[in-house]
C-alpha cells in the first residue's frame, strides 16, 4: 500500500491497551503509523509488513482526538486564517450501552457508520450519527455511510436474542448493501438480559 509522506505520520508507539487489532480485537502494543484520514496500522511505516489495521481501544475514553498534531501548515493557515477547529473531525468509536429504560422496552437503537470506500465499520454515538446524516460540515460526512440498528436485549434465552439480532444485521447488510457488516459483530447476544 502506498501513501504520500504528507498523508501519513510514522514511527509512533502504541502503549498496551491504547489500540486493538481491527480483525481480532486483541490489544496491540508497539510501533504504528497513522493516515491523515484517521486510520491506524501496525509497523513503523507502510513498508513494514505484515500490516494490520488498528482501531482505538473501545474500553478507553472516546475523548481522544486522533487527528494529526499540528496538521495545519502554520504559514498556510495564517494566510488563509484557518484554525485547528476548522478541520472536520472523523467519527470515533463509541459503545452504545443500554439503559434501564431500554431494558424495560426490550431493545434499543445502536448507531454505526461505514467508511464509504472500504468495508470498515465503527459504532458511534447518536450525536455523531446525526451529524453524518445531516451532512454537518464539522465532520467528514462524505467519507462515511451512517446507519442504525435496533438491538434486542431482552428475551427468553440468549440464543433467541442472538438469532433476532443476527437476522436484523443480515437484513440491514442486504438492504443497504453493507458488505461485511455481519462479520463486525462477534456477539449477537451482547447486553442480553433474561426477560
Amino acid at each position: 500500500m502506498y501513501y504520500p509522506k504528507s498523508q501519513i505520520k510514522t514511527n509512533l508507539i502504541a502503549n498496551l491497551g491504547e489500540f486493538v487489532l481491527l480483525d481480532t480485537k486483541e490489544p496491540y502494543q508497539g510501533p504504528y503509523w497513522k493516515t491523515s484520514s484517521g486510520q491506524f496500522f501496525t509497523g513503523k511505516n507502510p513498508n513494514n509488513t505484515p500490516v494490520f489495521e488498528l482501531i482505538p481501544n473501545p474500553n478507553l475514553s472516546t475523548e481522544i482526538d486522533y487527528r494529526f498534531e499540528g496538521e495545519l501548515n502554520t504559514t498556510y493557515s495564517n494566510l488563509k486564517q484557518i484554525t485547528q477547529n476548522d478541520i472536520p473531525s472523523i467519527p470515533v468509536y463509541y459503545l452504545n450501552v443500554p439503559t434501564s429504560k431500554d431494558y424495560d422496552l426490550g431493545s434499543y437503537v445502536r448507531y454505526f457508520c461505514k467508511k464509504a470506500n472500504q468495508n470498515i465499520y465503527l459504532e458511534i454515538e447518536k450525536e455523531t450519527y446525526d451529524k453524518l446524516v445531516n451532512q454537518d460540515t464539522s465532520i467528514l460526512f462524505s467519507n462515511y455511510v451512517p446507519f442504525n440498528l435496533t438491538w434486542t436485549i431482552v428475551g427468553d434465552s440468549s440464543e433467541a436474542v442472538a438469532e433476532i439480532n443476527k437476522s436484523l444485521v443480515y437484513l440491514k447488510e442486504r438492504n443497504l448493501k453493507l458488505t461485511g457488516l455481519s462479520q463486525y459483530f462477534k456477539n449477537y447476544s451482547q447486553f442480553y438480559q433474561v426477560g
